[in-house]
């Protein structure tokens, strides 16, 4: 079956966060929102994937160096085809997936049900979803799973703006059809190339443009302010809960926060306002005392932890007993007695 190419948007600098940092570089539970995405593209084996990045790119490469991906650079922000296009020299020969290093929820089984989707008709594919409000959405416009038109917010007329089928972004574009990116012009009230005008483009050639509703949006939209950012850190410290759970571990209380590196053995039990953070492995047995914090450690079998401890940088032996209210950094505690 044939591969894809998969390109990450991950230029922009995300002016509704009110911050210097680059838009991606935000952490969903202690990781990088991109981290997230390009961690589910290799989830789909694609031939290559590449990232777009500008703004903040020394950051956002820097980071990103660890995923062994390939970079195209946006000197200019001129929108969303135009940053595939700084890619061309990489993608062409296959099909295209694009995503968006802001989409940090996106699962992997979503993306794969999309592609199903594709490859039942291998035309031009867009995702789409409904909200309640499509304030800033590009408005879909569906006959059927048939794409009529994509219009963005700032292009919509009265009429237009109160349609609630809105554009994810993420779209696969077969490699017959690459060549109709260059086609896009920049005739809107921004004066940017959309990707989204790619539908125009194609109608006019008489080629399809198909939609794949899919109704879950907060997984599928992007981070765009602090607001949305903390809704998405809530959501990704439940699964990661939950995850844990599924593996045979016992919370007291939902109130914890576990990064997504760490590993946690079954018949553990974890009271309230625990914080394990980095690249931190507990084994089985664990007992660990609430208001207890813990990073970049590793905690044999059968460990009991006190309330009120830290814990950084520190190995704890098999059955080691920490008093309640211990600090404790990077050193190697023997087993108690």
């Amino acid at each position: 079956m044939k591969g894809f190419n998969i390109i990450i948007l991950a230029a922009g600098k995300g002016e509704r966060m009110m911050s210097k940092k680059p838009k991606v570089m935000h952490e969903i539970m202690g990781k990088p929102m991109i981290g997230y995405v390009v961690e589910r593209a290799k989830d789909l084996k694609p031939i290559s994937i590449t990232a777009v990045t500008g703004y903040g790119r020394d950051k956002v490469e820097t980071f990103l160096a660890q995923y062994n991906i390939n970079y195209s650079v946006q000197t200019e922000q001129k929108g969303t085809a135009h940053a595939v296009l700084t890619a061309k020299r990489l993608i062409d020969n296959n099909d295209l997936l694009i995503l968006y290093g802001d989409v940090p929820l996106i699962e992997s089984s979503t993306l794969e049900d999309f592609i199903d989707f594709y490859r039942k008709f291998n035309n031009i594919t867009f995702m789409t979803t409904s909200v309640n409000d499509p304030t800033g959405y590009g408005r879909v416009f569906l006959e059927g799973d048939n794409i009529k038109y994509i219009i963005e917010d700032a292009d919509a007329k009265p009429e237009e703006k109160k349609i609630k089928e809105i554009n994810t972004g993420i779209c696969i574009i077969p490699e017959k059809h690459l060549s109709l990116i260059e086609k896009i012009g920049c005739n809107n009230k921004k004066g940017e190339f959309y990707l989204t005008d790619i539908c125009k483009v194609a109608r006019e050639s008489n080629i399809a443009v198909k939609g794949y509703h899919y109704d879950k949006p907060l997984e599928v939209l992007g981070v765009n302010g602090k607001k949305e950012l903390l809704e998405a850190n809530q959501t990704m410290k439940n699964k990661i809960i939950d995850f844990h759970i599924r593996k045979g571990v016992t919370f007291i209380d939902r109130n914890v926060y576990i990064e997504t590196d760490v590993s946690i053995g079954n018949d553990c039990v974890i009271y309230p306002n625990v914080y394990i953070g980095g690249n931190t492995e507990i084994g089985e047995d664990v007992f660990i005392g609430p208001n207890t914090i813990i990073k970049d450690s590793i905690i044999k079998n059968k460990v009991n932890i006190g309330g009120f401890c830290y814990i950084d940088g520190v190995k704890l032996k098999e059955e080691t007993i920490i008093a309640p209210f211990s600090n404790l950094s990077n050193q190697i505690c023997p087993r108690s007695t």
